[in-house]
């Protein structure tokens, strides 16, 4: 398959761990007015790991923990990458939740349809906050606030907006994927959700 490019805009994953197994997030950053570098993506990478160590990790089970965040350039098949370490326990004292638990945050665009809408499921929720299969909603709240901090053209960071990248129209794939500014933050009911690919034997 052809690589589609995704003019101006960054990959940050942030990798942790838990029990062994990896854990990844993607978020996506698009800079204002063009020309990505290793320098400025290097800064990306360093916003996003402090956010990812000191904000979110703070609500995650000390099961958890956070590694690094490794940002790409979309802009090319070529495009610089930058890896920044952001090694931080979760803050919750107590047993973490299984692997494959997690809560679901969407992110939400201007635009309909699933193309033009993100989600991260994040690990490591501290079983005291989950009740049978109902989160705690404080916690929900909390880790709301934690992402709405990233939204908004230069409030997270100076000349980036966080964004999501949409890849598909119509179900069809772009020819060059799209940067929708990300709107809203929220959660779709308070259950929690299942990612199989967490699960122990599967990857790392």
């Amino acid at each position: 398959m052809a690589y589609q490019p995704v003019p101006n805009v960054a990959q940050c994953q942030m990798v942790g761990t838990v029990d062994g197994q990896v854990t990844i997030n993607d978020i996506f950053f698009e800079i204002s007015g063009g020309g990505i570098t290793s320098a400025n993506l290097g800064t990306l990478a360093g916003a996003v790991a402090l956010w990812f160590s000191s904000t979110l990790a703070p609500l995650l089970s000390d099961d958890w923990s956070a590694q690094r965040v490794i940002a790409t350039d979309l802009t090319t098949s070529t495009g610089p990458r930058v890896d920044v370490g952001a090694a931080a326990p979760g803050g919750v004292s107590g047993e973490a939740v299984p692997n494959n638990v997690a809560a679901c945050v969407s992110f939400r665009s201007g635009s309909r349809g699933r193309s033009a809408r993100g989600r991260n499921y994040v690990p490591g929720i501290p079983g005291t906050l989950v009740t049978l299969n109902t989160l705690d909603p404080t916690f929900i709240n909390d880790l709301v606030t934690a992402y709405q901090g990233l939204m908004g053209a230069g409030t997270f960071l100076a000349g980036w907006q966080w964004v999501i990248v949409s890849r598909v129209t119509a179900g069809a794939l772009r020819p060059t994927g799209v940067a929708l500014p990300v709107l809203n933050v929220l959660m779709v009911g308070d259950s929690v959700r299942s990612m199989r690919s967490r699960e122990i034997g599967h990857g790392a």
